[in-house]
């Protein structure tokens, strides 16, 4: 997603209450490393899926990392795409994760949302997002922060200098 409009706007990326959050789990100074998502008509439920890999191969059970923060710029519900998501799937392997979901032992659940709501989340958590089914696309902003030292090269958020410089220092 462009770093423009409403999703440069340091209401959103820079709320204090939020940030509070994010830096108690994430640590001081978190890297805000993704934006994204606005699904449209035609779209369908994407896989079960985790939004990064374990911290370490083979070792599931770590501290958090990196969340990710939603605010629907628009209410959100069955009808135009909501989230999908598993509650303790972040604190398991992704192989367990999915065979848990199958075997019943993790159920679905759908997190409608309303203009003005916030959701924070572990990245980790196995979710998917709902197809929109109507003629209107359904933008959310989802901002993903990290640690300071957790860098994946291919989600970033490319910020023009110009609108960088006038960002507050937070």
């Amino acid at each position: 997603m462009p770093f423009e409009g409403e999703f440069d706007d340091p209401a959103i990326f820079c709320d204090d209450d939020v940030l509070g959050i994010v830096e108690r789990i994430a640590g001081p100074d978190p890297v805000m490393c993704q934006l994204a998502d606005t699904p449209v008509r035609g779209s369908d439920f994407q896989d079960w899926h985790r939004d990064t890999p374990p911290l370490f191969d083979g070792v599931p059970e770590t501290s958090s990392f990196q969340l990710a923060v939603n605010f629907p710029l628009v209410d959100v519900n069955d009808e135009n795409g909501s989230l999908e998501t598993t509650r303790g799937t972040h604190r398991i392997s992704r192989e367990e994760a999915l065979a848990g979901l199958a075997a019943g032992r993790f159920s679905a659940e759908r997190v409608p949302m309303q203009l003005g709501d916030v959701m924070i989340r572990d990245v980790r958590g196995l979710h998917r997002g709902r197809p929109n089914l109507t003629d209107t696309p359904r933008p959310m902003v989802v901002i993903g922060y990290s640690h300071s030292w957790y860098f994946r090269p291919e989600v970033q958020v490319q910020v023009p200098r110009d609108v960088f410089a006038a960002l507050p220092a937070r």
